[in-house]
């Protein structure tokens, strides 16, 4: 029983299934807090100290590394996915290229600010917190999608702490996703400002914003889809600009 629980098909089918049913009740609940990576990243988690504790009669490193190792060797076909569903990305723009045209300022000036923001806020916080300069290179592309953000840090010269890029870019989108419609709901935004919602959570939340923004309208997932990419982009020039001072 226990070896089944622990395969890597199991591992993998549970991971879907969590998903997937967060997501369908965050279809039929409307509710932000019920965002399906959140409770997939907490499910995952909870469940791997589980088994550890069930096979070792202790949670002890050795037994989360083991085990971690195991899960991501298990799923590492969504790891897979990360880069073609990125270049995805491009259908919707093109589709709907002509929102480009009539809102190219709005979309650079929001670019700009996004990517600016993001960066200054992590190497304040970093200064603040007296963080290592790997760990703040680490976490400085954390406002784009995962497998944009992975290049951005190995561009800055991250190798060893791509763990912690990966895990800052999941929390950042979950977070924006989440905390998003509260503040559209405080500032009394309207569900037809598709730009203002579209450029937000693509901005604030990459992949995780977009897919948020769908539910609104195809106009705001399209507008957060183009967000996406803009903010890549200025994040990939940004790393290269900083590659060459930390060098």
């Amino acid at each position: 029983m226990f070896d089944i629980l622990t395969s890597p098909l199991f591992y993998l089918f549970f991971t879907i299934l969590i998903y997937f049913l967060f997501a369908l009740l965050l279809r039929k609940t409307k509710l932000p807090i019920f965002n399906p990576l959140l409770w997939t990243i907490i499910f995952i988690i909870g469940y791997l100290l589980l088994i550890i504790f069930w096979g070792h009669g202790q949670i002890d490193e050795a037994g989360i590394e083991k085990e971690v190792d195991k899960y991501q060797r298990s799923t590492v076909i969504l790891d897979m996915m990360l880069s073609p569903v990125t270049v995805a990305l491009a259908v919707p723009l093109y589709i709907n290229r002509h929102l480009v045209k009539e809102n190219w300022l709005v979309i650079l000036v929001a670019t700009i600010v996004g990517v600016a923001s993001s960066f200054l806020t992590v190497y304040l916080l970093s200064l603040a917190l007296n963080l290592d300069k790997s760990i703040m290179l680490a976490i400085l592309p954390r406002g784009v999608t995962t497998a944009i953000a992975k290049e951005a840090a190995a561009i800055m010269g991250v190798s060893v702490e791509l763990p912690i890029t990966v895990s800052m870019v999941v929390i950042t989108g979950v977070v924006g996703a989440t905390l998003g419609p509260i503040l559209f709901k405080l500032f009394r935004t309207k569900d037809e400002d598709d730009l203002l919602i579209g450029l937000s959570l693509g901005s604030a939340s990459h992949a995780v914003g977009t897919s948020k923004a769908f539910s609104y309208s195809q106009r705001a997932g399209s507008i957060a889809s183009v967000s996406i990419i803009t903010n890549g982009l200025l994040t990939v020039i940004v790393s290269l600009i900083i590659s060459v001072f930390v060098k």
